[in-house]
């Protein structure tokens, strides 16, 4: 089944834009010109910020070293009006194969997203295929997380992989640790983990080391060269879950068996592995996510089989509030159902400033609101210290709205338009004062919901991409394309 969106006048092929750019005209069809003006104007008018800078850079914070885990401001780009940056679908995909794409990444420059047991980096405008990375089983887990001149790190199967009886791909243990380089796509060094027996493998990144999380153990490298530094082993009754980067270092460990489980969040050392603060999450949690090391914020499921409260801890450890998001009522992307076995640092939808967190509130029905008038969801924030709403930012009518990530003190969201006379946008919203300024109009009719989704922005593009691929139901059915990502940018 694809799930490409049709062409639109919001959504151009490559070599359309680059045509339309070298003639300095964007949406120049005819009579149509005109009506897509007066939209984008009037959109352009309610929307635009004077205070920022129009810029295209996306620069790192001035303090932030090549080792640094990756912190870009965005600015206001000088036209709003979107054009194709890159558009890929995956080939070849056989009756009842599923297939991972976990990690998705951007720079300046390049484009990169998992396809199986390859990893293939795109140059962004162009769209053309740039490198491919491959590995010997599946890449079976990958960190979000950049570093300031853009590596990052997966892991994968070190055993080849190999077809069942009925031709299914099959990969082995998730036990390679792998860093490359997004721009040129050079493996700069692999290790193998320490142990065989292992779940699928949890990876982090924080300043110069590379941190891996199996079934019981971790294991932490040098960025530079994949030097060994520290390992944790599996203690009698507790063992390493996973660990959540970026600017600090937190551990999540687990203790005891399904039926008396317990678990408690570190902080640590990242030079040497060792605990800096803990704090012992209550009796009686079924599962526990990391959301953010800096600040402090984890997720957990309280009597239930799924995510209901999201807790904020101090830089020492100490409780410093909690925040109920029953998954009826809000977005968190943590996972469905307990998964102690999986990935620990998540819920993607789920953004932490300094002083608030982000989280938006689950879509109504799209038809229904946009017949009466109101607005599909709303994004809210939380104060981290008391764990109250203090603000509550309205999507548009019919256009659904999720935040995105940080950009210094500012909030970036999407916004999902379901028609094809309507963009989809990417905002940026200043907490204090509750003002957007819109940075992208896009065209995305066809694609699946924004908040199952991979969505990077970067250097003034937004990208979605699938999480997994399912093949067809039978082979009668092979041979279409499966949607894989898009991304957009400015046509200016």
């Amino acid at each position: 089944m694809s799930f490409g969106p049709p062409p639109s006048v919001y959504t151009e092929s490559t070599l359309a834009a680059e045509s339309r750019k070298k003639r300095r005209r964007l949406f120049a069809l005819g009579a149509t010109t005109t009506a897509l003006a007066m939209l984008f104007a009037g959109i352009w008018v309610l929307s635009y910020d004077g205070t920022d800078t129009a810029s295209g850079q996306s620069p790192a914070a001035a303090s932030q070293g090549p080792d640094d885990i990756r912190e870009t401001i965005e600015r206001r780009p000088t036209t709003p009006e979107g054009v194709s940056a890159v558009a890929r679908r995956a080939e070849g995909i056989k009756a009842g194969q599923n297939i991972e794409t976990t990690g998705t990444w951007a720079t300046a420059k390049t484009f990169a997203k998992t396809l199986g047991n390859a990893i293939t980096g795109y140059k962004i405008s162009t769209d053309r295929e740039a490198w491919k990375l491959g590995f010997p089983g599946s890449v079976c887990a990958a960190t979000p997380h950049v570093t300031v001149d853009g590596r990052t790190a997966v892991a994968f199967s070190v055993e080849p992989t190999r077809n069942d009886p009925n031709g299914v791909a099959m990969s082995g243990p998730c036990d390679g640790i792998a860093m490359f380089d997004i721009d040129t796509g050079k493996r700069l060094w692999h290790v193998k983990l320490p142990e065989k027996r292992l779940v699928p493998a949890r990876i982090t990144m924080t300043r110069g080391r590379v941190v891996a999380a199996w079934e019981d153990g971790s294991a932490a490298y040098a960025m530079t060269d994949g030097k060994l530094l520290w390992s944790h082993t599996a203690g009698s009754v507790c063992g390493d879950s996973g660990y959540a980067g970026g600017r600090a270092l937190v551990r999540l460990v687990k203790c005891g068996d399904a039926a008396n489980r317990r678990f408690r969040v570190e902080g640590t050392d990242p030079k040497t592995g060792k605990p800096l603060w803990t704090y012992e999450v209550a009796p009686g949690i079924q599962d526990v996510r990391l959301i953010s090391s800096s600040p402090v914020v984890i997720a957990v499921a309280a009597g239930d089989l799924s995510i209901t409260d999201l807790i904020s801890l101090s830089d020492q450890g100490r409780f410093r509030a909690s925040i109920s998001v029953p998954n009826r009522n809000y977005v968190t992307k943590c996972g469905d159902g307990i998964d102690v076995t999986g990935p620990v640092e998540t819920c993607d939808a789920v953004v932490v400033g300094e002083r608030q967190l982000y989280i938006s509130t689950q879509a109504r029905d799209v038809s229904t609101v946009s017949a009466h008038g109101q607005v599909p969801n709303e994004i809210v924030a939380f104060d981290l210290a008391t764990g109250k709403s203090v603000r509550k930012y309205d999507a548009k009518i019919g256009r659904p709205m999720y935040p995105v990530r940080m950009s210094g003190d500012k909030l970036i969201a999407a916004r999902q338009s379901f028609a094809a006379a309507t963009p989809s946008a990417a905002v940026s919203i200043d907490p204090t004062s509750g003002k957007e300024t819109l940075l992208l109009l896009f065209g995305t009719v066809g694609l699946p919901p924004f908040d199952s989704l991979d969505v990077r922005y970067e250097h003034g593009r937004i990208f979605f991409a699938a999480t997994s691929l399912t093949g067809p139901v039978s082979k009668d059915d092979e041979g279409e394309s499966l949607w894989l990502a898009d991304g957009f940018e400015t046509g200016g």
